[in-house]
């Protein structure tokens, strides 16, 4: 698969779990997936790419439950 076309996608990934996370308190991978229509690998990849940006990062409580970082 052609290199540009990988990154397109991943960058809809991050956009729409991004998203997702902004609209709600947090969630899991697994629950995302669901609702933004990817894999749970695909979802726990963005949210570790998005994480390494600074807009989102784990509960403090449960390491599994993803949360975006208010501004």
């Amino acid at each position: 698969m052609d290199t540009n076309k990988m990154r397109e996608q991943r960058a809809v990934a991050d956009a729409r779990v991004l998203q997702y996370l902004q609209g709600c308190l947090g969630s899991t991978a697994w629950a995302m997936s669901g609702a933004v229509k990817l894999s749970r690998g695909e979802v726990s990849k963005a949210c570790q790419r998005l994480k390494r940006k600074g807009l989102v990062a784990t509960s403090a409580t449960q390491t599994t439950y993803w949360q975006a970082v208010k501004s």
